[in-house]
Protein backbone atom coordinates (compact mmCIF):
# COMPACT_ATOMS: atom_id res chain seq x y z
CA UNK A 1 0.00 0.00 0.00
CA UNK A 2 2.91 2.48 1.02
CA UNK A 3 4.84 1.70 -2.12
CA UNK A 4 1.27 2.12 -4.54
CA UNK A 5 1.17 5.73 -3.02
CA UNK A 6 4.90 6.42 -3.18
CA UNK A 7 4.64 5.29 -7.12
CA UNK A 8 0.93 7.76 -7.59
CA UNK A 9 3.34 10.92 -5.71
CA UNK A 10 6.15 10.19 -8.43
CA UNK A 11 4.25 9.76 -11.17
CA UNK A 12 3.32 13.20 -11.93
CA UNK A 13 6.59 14.54 -11.19
CA UNK A 14 8.30 12.20 -13.75
CA UNK A 15 5.65 12.93 -16.30
CA UNK A 16 6.48 16.56 -15.64
CA UNK A 17 10.10 16.25 -15.60
CA UNK A 18 10.10 14.25 -19.21
CA UNK A 19 7.83 17.34 -20.83
CA UNK A 20 10.53 19.76 -19.63
CA UNK A 21 13.21 17.55 -21.00
CA UNK A 22 11.47 16.94 -24.68
CA UNK A 23 10.52 20.92 -24.22
CA UNK A 24 14.70 21.45 -23.38
CA UNK A 25 15.44 19.26 -26.77
CA UNK A 26 13.02 20.63 -28.99
CA UNK A 27 13.01 24.24 -28.14
CA UNK A 28 16.69 24.87 -29.41
CA UNK A 29 16.03 22.74 -32.84
CA UNK A 30 13.31 25.20 -32.97
CA UNK A 31 15.48 28.64 -32.27
CA UNK A 32 17.94 27.38 -35.28
CA UNK A 33 15.56 28.42 -37.99
CA UNK A 34 16.22 31.82 -38.93
CA UNK A 35 15.17 34.06 -42.26
CA UNK A 36 15.77 36.73 -43.89
CA UNK A 37 15.23 39.20 -46.06
CA UNK A 38 18.01 41.20 -48.32
CA UNK A 39 17.12 43.86 -50.06
CA UNK A 40 20.05 45.53 -52.75
CA UNK A 41 19.78 48.70 -54.77
CA UNK A 42 22.44 51.03 -56.93
CA UNK A 43 23.72 51.92 -60.22
CA UNK A 44 26.21 50.20 -62.74
CA UNK A 45 27.87 50.79 -65.80
CA UNK A 46 25.80 49.27 -67.74
CA UNK A 47 24.40 45.55 -68.23
CA UNK A 48 27.06 43.23 -69.00
CA UNK A 49 26.89 39.24 -69.26
CA UNK A 50 29.59 37.01 -67.50
CA UNK A 51 30.50 35.97 -71.05
CA UNK A 52 32.17 39.25 -71.09
CA UNK A 53 29.01 41.25 -73.67
CA UNK A 54 27.85 44.65 -73.05
CA UNK A 55 24.12 45.40 -73.37
CA UNK A 56 23.12 49.06 -73.58
CA UNK A 57 24.97 52.39 -72.91
CA UNK A 58 23.96 52.75 -69.28
CA UNK A 59 24.17 53.43 -66.79
CA UNK A 60 21.98 50.94 -65.26
CA UNK A 61 19.80 50.96 -62.02
CA UNK A 62 20.24 47.59 -60.50
CA UNK A 63 18.02 46.17 -57.90
CA UNK A 64 18.39 42.88 -56.07
CA UNK A 65 15.58 41.32 -53.33
CA UNK A 66 16.90 37.55 -51.78
CA UNK A 67 14.62 35.68 -48.82
CA UNK A 68 16.90 33.38 -47.37
CA UNK A 69 15.46 30.47 -44.71
CA UNK A 70 18.22 28.68 -43.05
CA UNK A 71 18.52 25.31 -41.09
CA UNK A 72 15.85 23.92 -42.94
CA UNK A 73 16.93 20.31 -43.09
CA UNK A 74 20.06 20.38 -40.93
CA UNK A 75 23.08 22.35 -39.67
CA UNK A 76 24.45 24.93 -42.09
CA UNK A 77 22.19 24.40 -44.81
CA UNK A 78 19.49 27.26 -46.81
CA UNK A 79 17.09 27.80 -49.17
CA UNK A 80 16.98 31.14 -51.45
CA UNK A 81 14.45 32.88 -53.50
CA UNK A 82 15.81 35.58 -55.77
CA UNK A 83 15.65 38.23 -58.30
CA UNK A 84 17.48 40.71 -60.19
CA UNK A 85 16.84 43.63 -62.64
CA UNK A 86 18.52 45.76 -64.23
CA UNK A 87 17.04 48.67 -65.69
CA UNK A 88 19.17 50.89 -68.82
CA UNK A 89 18.59 54.69 -67.99
CA UNK A 90 18.93 55.79 -71.10
CA UNK A 91 16.56 52.84 -73.49
CA UNK A 92 14.29 52.01 -70.26
CA UNK A 93 14.90 48.32 -71.83
CA UNK A 94 14.92 46.22 -68.60
CA UNK A 95 16.32 42.42 -68.02
CA UNK A 96 15.92 40.43 -64.99
CA UNK A 97 16.70 37.24 -63.39
CA UNK A 98 14.75 34.96 -61.09
CA UNK A 99 15.61 31.58 -59.24
CA UNK A 100 15.49 28.94 -55.94
CA UNK A 101 18.15 27.19 -54.68
CA UNK A 102 19.40 25.06 -51.64
CA UNK A 103 22.71 25.06 -49.90
CA UNK A 104 24.13 22.80 -47.68
CA UNK A 105 27.28 22.69 -45.47
CA UNK A 106 29.53 19.77 -46.37
CA UNK A 107 32.78 20.18 -44.49
CA UNK A 108 33.26 22.37 -41.57
CA UNK A 109 36.16 22.91 -39.30
CA UNK A 110 38.12 25.98 -38.11
CA UNK A 111 39.78 26.64 -41.05
CA UNK A 112 37.89 24.67 -43.88
CA UNK A 113 34.06 25.56 -44.88
CA UNK A 114 32.75 24.20 -48.24
CA UNK A 115 29.12 25.13 -48.91
CA UNK A 116 27.26 23.51 -52.36
CA UNK A 117 24.49 24.47 -53.79
CA UNK A 118 21.70 23.92 -56.42
CA UNK A 119 19.04 25.22 -58.06
CA UNK A 120 16.89 26.35 -61.09
CA UNK A 121 16.94 29.96 -62.51
CA UNK A 122 14.64 32.35 -65.17
CA UNK A 123 16.45 34.91 -67.40
CA UNK A 124 15.06 37.47 -69.56
CA UNK A 125 17.61 39.54 -71.73
CA UNK A 126 15.30 40.74 -73.98
CA UNK A 127 18.63 42.66 -75.14
CA UNK A 128 20.78 39.69 -75.70
CA UNK A 129 21.25 38.57 -79.38
CA UNK A 130 17.10 38.22 -80.82
CA UNK A 131 16.06 37.95 -77.07
CA UNK A 132 16.74 35.43 -74.14
CA UNK A 133 14.23 33.80 -72.47
CA UNK A 134 16.03 30.61 -70.79
CA UNK A 135 15.13 28.32 -67.75
CA UNK A 136 19.03 26.87 -67.03
CA UNK A 137 19.71 24.73 -64.24
CA UNK A 138 22.38 26.10 -61.45
CA UNK A 139 25.49 25.05 -59.30
CA UNK A 140 27.87 26.68 -57.46
CA UNK A 141 30.75 26.08 -55.19
CA UNK A 142 31.91 28.00 -52.32
CA UNK A 143 35.36 27.10 -50.27
CA UNK A 144 36.55 29.76 -47.63
CA UNK A 145 39.70 28.97 -45.70
CA UNK A 146 42.36 31.54 -43.99
CA UNK A 147 46.16 31.69 -45.54
CA UNK A 148 47.96 33.45 -42.60
CA UNK A 149 45.07 34.95 -40.89
CA UNK A 150 44.19 36.22 -44.67
CA UNK A 151 40.31 35.46 -45.52
CA UNK A 152 40.68 33.69 -48.78
CA UNK A 153 37.29 32.65 -50.59
CA UNK A 154 36.79 30.56 -54.02
CA UNK A 155 33.61 30.36 -55.50
CA UNK A 156 32.71 28.35 -59.27
CA UNK A 157 29.26 28.87 -60.58
CA UNK A 158 27.82 26.73 -63.18
CA UNK A 159 24.89 27.00 -65.49
CA UNK A 160 23.75 24.85 -67.43
CA UNK A 161 20.05 25.51 -70.48
CA UNK A 162 17.52 23.46 -70.13
CA UNK A 163 15.41 25.97 -72.58
CA UNK A 164 16.33 28.89 -74.25
CA UNK A 165 15.58 29.94 -77.91
CA UNK A 166 19.46 30.72 -78.04
CA UNK A 167 22.08 28.37 -78.78
CA UNK A 168 21.93 26.00 -75.64
CA UNK A 169 25.35 25.31 -73.52
CA UNK A 170 26.90 25.20 -70.27
CA UNK A 171 29.21 28.14 -68.53
CA UNK A 172 31.33 27.92 -66.17
CA UNK A 173 32.36 31.44 -63.98
CA UNK A 174 35.15 30.88 -61.35
CA UNK A 175 36.10 33.91 -58.83
CA UNK A 176 39.02 33.85 -56.10
CA UNK A 177 38.40 36.69 -53.31
CA UNK A 178 40.81 37.95 -50.19
CA UNK A 179 39.80 40.79 -47.36
CA UNK A 180 41.79 42.98 -45.75
CA UNK A 181 40.20 44.95 -42.73
CA UNK A 182 41.43 48.38 -43.42
CA UNK A 183 39.23 50.59 -40.51
CA UNK A 184 36.19 49.23 -37.73
CA UNK A 185 35.24 51.20 -35.10
CA UNK A 186 32.22 50.44 -32.95
CA UNK A 187 29.69 48.98 -34.95
CA UNK A 188 31.55 50.68 -38.49
CA UNK A 189 33.47 48.24 -40.82
CA UNK A 190 35.56 49.56 -43.81
CA UNK A 191 37.36 46.54 -45.78
CA UNK A 192 39.08 46.03 -49.19
CA UNK A 193 37.86 42.66 -51.14
CA UNK A 194 39.52 41.78 -54.47
CA UNK A 195 40.73 39.13 -56.70
CA UNK A 196 40.52 37.94 -60.28
CA UNK A 197 37.73 36.50 -61.89
CA UNK A 198 37.27 33.80 -65.18
CA UNK A 199 35.05 32.52 -67.56
CA UNK A 200 34.67 29.35 -69.55
CA UNK A 201 31.84 28.33 -72.16
CA UNK A 202 30.66 25.50 -73.85
CA UNK A 203 28.53 26.54 -76.35
CA UNK A 204 26.37 28.85 -74.10
CA UNK A 205 24.92 31.24 -76.49
CA UNK A 206 26.69 29.65 -79.25
CA UNK A 207 30.28 30.45 -77.27
CA UNK A 208 32.45 28.22 -76.65
CA UNK A 209 36.25 28.34 -74.83
CA UNK A 210 38.07 31.17 -72.87
CA UNK A 211 35.79 34.20 -72.82
CA UNK A 212 37.50 36.94 -70.18
CA UNK A 213 39.57 37.07 -67.33
CA UNK A 214 38.83 40.22 -65.02
CA UNK A 215 40.70 41.53 -61.73
CA UNK A 216 37.65 43.30 -59.15
CA UNK A 217 37.74 45.49 -56.65
CA UNK A 218 35.54 46.03 -53.74
CA UNK A 219 35.39 48.90 -51.00
CA UNK A 220 33.16 47.75 -48.71
CA UNK A 221 31.38 50.15 -45.91
CA UNK A 222 29.18 48.74 -43.72
CA UNK A 223 27.32 49.19 -40.36
CA UNK A 224 25.51 46.43 -38.39
CA UNK A 225 23.53 45.16 -41.34
CA UNK A 226 23.72 47.54 -44.16
CA UNK A 227 26.56 47.89 -46.49
CA UNK A 228 27.53 50.33 -49.31
CA UNK A 229 30.07 48.90 -51.88
CA UNK A 230 31.40 50.69 -54.54
CA UNK A 231 33.49 48.52 -57.12
CA UNK A 232 35.77 48.35 -60.08
CA UNK A 233 36.34 45.43 -62.61
CA UNK A 234 38.81 45.59 -65.60
CA UNK A 235 38.41 42.63 -68.20
CA UNK A 236 40.49 41.41 -70.27
CA UNK A 237 38.77 39.55 -73.71
CA UNK A 238 40.71 36.10 -74.81
CA UNK A 239 38.59 36.06 -78.20
CA UNK A 240 38.91 38.62 -80.75
CA UNK A 241 35.41 39.95 -80.53
CA UNK A 242 35.20 40.40 -76.71
CA UNK A 243 36.07 44.10 -75.84
CA UNK A 244 38.53 45.33 -73.25
CA UNK A 245 36.62 47.35 -70.80
CA UNK A 246 36.28 48.96 -67.32
CA UNK A 247 33.48 48.40 -65.15
CA UNK A 248 31.78 50.29 -62.10
CA UNK A 249 29.17 49.96 -59.80
CA UNK A 250 27.60 51.52 -56.11
CA UNK A 251 25.25 49.14 -54.82
CA UNK A 252 23.23 49.88 -50.99
CA UNK A 253 22.04 46.58 -49.20
CA UNK A 254 20.09 45.91 -46.64
CA UNK A 255 19.28 42.68 -44.55
CA UNK A 256 16.23 42.31 -42.26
Amino acid sequence: MIFLLILCLLLPCSAARAAQLHASAASPRLRKHTVSLTLQSGFADTFQLTLGGVFGDGPAWQNRVTVTAGEVFGKGDSISFSGWNTHDAPSHANSWTAGASYRSRVIARPRHLLYLSAGVQRWRFPTVLCGAQDWLGAWQLQYQTRVKGLPIMLSEDSWTHFQSPLKKGSLLHTQLYTEHPLAERNAWKLALRHGPQHTYSWNFYGTNGHRVVRYAGFLLLSWRKTTLEAGYRQQLGLQPKIRDNRYWSVLLSRTF
